[in-house]
């Protein structure tokens, strides 16, 4: 290894991104292919072995890492490696203080472990890599360590509230809290410090602040873990005191936690410790007996030492391996306080693909805090994040129903910290081989287990009681968990009846079937049983919901599915659940069991009718949350929802993102079902009114899917005027993607389609598209050349509101080019028109760019000025994504008169909203300013005011 006992300067950028590359992975081999793409950006030359040879090169001779033999960066195997001791590097050092921290912790030594932690937090350095010119290293590293270090910060505030320090740090829980404003474990530290201080308005305060947030940003309230202490603060809980001196604040933290998780395992919230935890698990199945020896499999394999703890839980359909994994969860919460995540991969699904898994990494992602905005594009970088979020957490994974070891790989966390169950009726050996999972083989119950769960549904004495019927059932079922069940929920819903005569009329039916050698295939006798004791309302809402898309359904697309009324589709729902057929969660959303599904479907004629009634209650209950969060959006004219279909009633822009956020797996089966039964308007139009929530969102590639099947039925529609639109929208969401010859082409496209059917306004809409796209490549010139064309034909149709948009986007081109004088005229005219027309987000955005022309002319003063009423108007809208642009904007022109003072104020609380927003990149650049504000780059800050762009 190469001594190096002096500071040295990487003068040159592209040498910055390889050693920073190899820093964040020292002593492990970094590929040519990874270094390429940190350093090039995907835009690498043509000879890019030679090219990254000679950075190499270079940065040795920088290094003093010289000779025929390099000792600090070496060639190995396809790429390079760094060999650096561990306390030379900050990173590796935080990371030894946190472990060290860790174990601290278990040994109750908080003030040792707060010590730990503060020696960690002191090795941080804000901005991360903000000198690494590397958009690579900026999405897919940078996000990670950030959020390593506020967990981390997160621990320090946390034991420190158990030392009774709340005085001490709640200046810098203040602080932290407003630079991540939507974090819930750092706003409940703050109200816990807050009123341990004497200050329960300003706690009471800071969540009504968090509560306000989270239903503007996101339509959401918050968690009820932050409602519970906001409770518990009103209430002056005595829970909240700070410990007294003396106490052993380590077992006052345990005993607490003891306490609540004994009231709500779902709710772990101590005084100290308030920190958000995802609790994915579906509720505990009941009743449970046996399956002794595979708990205790169980047991030993989460005891385990290794990088992953794996158990891989196979058996045919019906063996109960859900039933299992979700008990042995339940009862082993304690073991895995940091959280639990859950996910049905869908492997066997009869009627749906198994999940990608990359979706359900972004599930996981989502889960753990992660914005849509802030998961990166590509799988591998999700992955990595996920991993990263999770390492050295104590959490359980829950992978139910995959299909093999290719779908369950990408979700292993990297930490032997955490245990990991999967389900599956599939060995998956590729599970146990590579990563030495154990497997463990389900078998059917015994007979005495079978009696044991008999007896638990229908009662000791009944069983005691016709004890040769329940022999006789027992030996029909073969153990199979699943008949067990139905057949036991029969006999309660008959409690009258004898159950020798409910064995009599299950072996009229033919149960005799049940007695095969492959259990799984006992299963259809019992279900064609238990579907002739329905009645025929129910059997057909049974089999209804068997082929309705999407993996689970709520009440109102049940009702209008079966084209029942509200109440008696309620009704109808709550039978079929206590005949076991139905499960229904905590959020009342209805689910089915593969193996009932396939069978009800099998079962069921093709029903268009019910078909379409669905479709249209997806499609006009889509189509009335897009109205209310974009009034002025163009409609699509659509045929009046078909007799039985009742569209849910929404009433403000917060209820139309939350029904989304509900129903947005159940839209993409919609429109694909659609797709498949040839209902073309409904796929293009559900494509339409999807658009802006998943734009809002972040769903990007989810976006790109729906808008390419949509765009595929209007061409089956022969539609020129939807296909116009639909690749339109593809143009805008393949440019966010960095797809620019596909967004060009689309768009070009859509322009020779608006030109033969004459539609001059979607002409002008996709004019001003493709501006923004050139805008993304940074071609000004075409960008404004674009944008004229779309004005000009707004003014012609006097579309007023349109034309101040127009008006806006070529003025802040023609600045950009330089080109002062005409930029001050036309927003100048943008914002006449926005005055008459009374539109305040045009106004918003016009006084934005009158701002930033004047001060690329010098006349700063005034720039001042428009920006601070820039920000008045676009907040009070909302508009929170083009505020911070306008902060950083303000920033800048404050430097330039010397008031550094305010400039760093507006770029705090630009950061902060950048942050919340995703925009790593943008957060990053505005940081490094702090350190050196000297004058800005002319253009350098945000976006264009007004562009719809992420």
């Amino acid at each position: 290894m190469a001594d190096i006992d002096r500071p040295i300067t990487i003068t040159a950028g592209k040498q910055r991104v390889v050693l920073a590359t190899l820093l964040l992975h020292a002593g492990q081999e970094i590929s040519y292919d990874q270094l390429t793409d940190r350093v090039w950006d995907h835009d690498a030359p043509d000879d890019t072995r030679s090219a990254l040879y000679t950075h190499v090169m270079r940065l040795r001779r920088v290094m003093g890492d010289r000779g025929e033999e390099p000792r600090l960066i070496r060639t190995h195997g396809h790429g390079y490696v760094i060999d650096v001791e561990h306390d030379c590097l900050d990173l590796a050092r935080f990371r030894q203080f946190a472990q060290r921290a860790e174990r601290a912790a278990r040994e109750s030594d908080l003030s040792g472990e707060a010590d730990l932690l503060e020696q960690a937090l002191k090795l941080w350095q804000n901005p991360v890599l903000a000198n690494v010119p590397s958009e690579v290293v900026h999405r897919d590293d940078v996000p990670q360590l950030a959020e390593e270090r506020v967990r981390t910060l997160e621990r320090w505030f946390d034991v420190n509230l158990m030392l009774g320090r709340h005085g001490q740090i709640v200046g810098d829980l203040l602080v932290a809290a407003d630079t991540h404003p939507l974090r819930e474990g750092l706003r409940a530290q703050l109200m816990v410090a807050l009123y341990r201080s004497g200050r329960q308005a300003e706690a009471l305060k800071a969540y009504h602040n968090m509560a306000m947030l989270l239903r503007e940003e996101l339509g959401v309230d918050p968690g009820k873990e932050l409602r519970a202490l906001q409770h518990a603060i009103l209430n002056d809980d005595a829970d909240l005191a700070a410990p007294e001196l003396g106490t052993d604040p380590g077992m006052a933290r345990r005993e607490l936690n003891q306490r609540m998780l004994a009231a709500d395992p779902a709710l772990i919230i101590s005084s100290a410790n308030a920190r958000v935890a995802p609790r994915q698990l579906p509720a505990p199945p009941t009743p449970f007996v046996g399956r002794r020896d595979e708990l205790a499999l169980l047991d030993d394999a989460c005891a385990e030492s290794g990088p992953v703890v794996i158990s891989a839980i196979a058996g045919g359909g019906g063996m109960g391996k859900t039933w299992l994994a979700l008990h042995w969860a339940h009862r082993n919460l304690d073991r895995f306080p940091d959280g639990q995540l859950f996910v049905d991969l869908r492997g066997f699904s009869p009627d749906e693909t198994p999940m990608a898994p990359e979706v359900a990494v972004r599930g996981f992602l989502h889960a753990l805090g992660v914005a849509p905005g802030q998961v990166p594009d590509q799988p591998h970088a999700q992955a990595a994040l996920f991993r990263s979020l999770v390492a050295n957490k104590q959490m359980l994974l829950v992978l139910d129903n995959a299909v093999d070891a290719a779908q369950v790989a990408p979700l292993l966390p990297g930490s032997g910290t955490c245990a990991v169950v999967v389900t599956s009726r599939r060995w998956l050996s590729g599970v146990t081989a590579r990563y030495g999972a154990r497997h463990l083989a389900l078998d059917t119950l015994s007979d005495d287990e079978a009696r044991a769960l008999l007896t638990r549904r229908i009662g000791a004495a009944r069983v005691a009681a016709g004890d040769a019927a329940v022999s006789e059932v027992i030996a029909l079922c073969k153990g199979l968990p699943l008949a067990l069940s139905i057949i036991a929920a029969r006999a309660a819903a008959q409690s009258r009846r004898s159950l020798m005569g409910l064995v009599a009329e299950l072996r009229d039916e033919g149960l005799d079937t049940l007695d095969d050698n492959d259990p799984s295939a006992s299963l259809p006798a019992v279900l064609s049983w238990s579907l002739r004791a329905l009645t025929a309302e129910q059997a057909q809402v049974l089999a209804l919901l068997a082929i309705a898309p999407g993996p689970d359904i709520g009440l109102y697309a049940a009702a209008s599915l079966t084209g029942l009324p509200l109440g008696k589709a309620r009704t109808v729902l709550r039978h079929l659940e206590q005949a076991s057929l139905l499960g229904q969660d905590a959020h009342a959303r209805y689910w089915m069991h593969d193996l009932i599904r396939r069978y009800a479907a099998s079962h069921v004629p093709a029903d268009t009718a019910a078909l379409r009634r669905v479709v249209g209650f997806y499609l006009h209950t889509a189509r009335a949350a897009d109205t209310l969060m974009q009034p002025t959006g163009p409609l699509i004219q659509l045929d009046p929802p078909a007799p039985g279909t009742d569209p849910a009633l929404l009433h403000d822009v917060a209820a139309a993102l939350s029904w989304f956020d509900t129903e947005h797996l159940c839209l993409l089966a919609t429109q694909k079902a659609a797709a498949e039964h040839g209902m073309h308007v409904p796929v293009w139009a559900i494509a339409w009114y999807l658009n802006n929530y998943q734009e809002r969102r972040g769903h990007l590639h989810d976006q790109l899917a729906v808008l390419q099947t949509g765009l595929a039925a209007t061409v089956h529609l022969g539609d020129p005027d939807a296909e116009a639109r639909m690749r339109r929208l593809l143009g805008n969401v393949s440019a966010k993607l960095g797809l620019h010859d596909q967004a060009i082409d689309h768009l070009h496209h859509a322009l020779a389609l608006t030109d033969k059917t004459g539609n001059r306004l979607d002409e002008a809409r996709t004019y001003r598209a493709i501006a923004v796209a050139w805008m993304r490549q940074e071609n000004y010139e075409l960008a404004l050349d674009r944008v004229t064309r779309a004005q000009q034909i707004y003014h012609a149709f006097d579309e007023s509101a349109w034309e101040g948009d127009a008006l806006n986007d070529m003025s802040w081109y023609a600045a950009k080019l330089g080109r002062y004088d005409v930029a001050r005229e036309t927003v100048e005219a943008a914002l006449l028109l926005a005055h008459r027309t009374r539109d305040r987000s045009v106004q918003g955005h016009a006084l934005d760019t009158l701002g930033y022309v004047n001060h690329l002319s010098g006349n700063h003063v005034q720039a001042i000025q428009h920006y601070r009423d820039a920000l008045r108007l676009l907040t009070e809208i909302g508009s929170h994504y083009f505020a911070a642009n306008t902060l950083e904007r303000l920033g800048d022109t404050y430097v330039m008169l010397g008031s550094h003072d305010e400039a760093r104020t507006a770029w705090q609380q630009a950061v902060a909203m950048y942050q919340k927003q995703g925009r790593a990149d943008a957060a990053a650049r505005v940081q490094q300013r702090f350190e050196e504000p000297g004058p800005p780059t002319p253009g350098h800050s945000g976006a264009a005011a007004g562009l719809p762009l992420s």
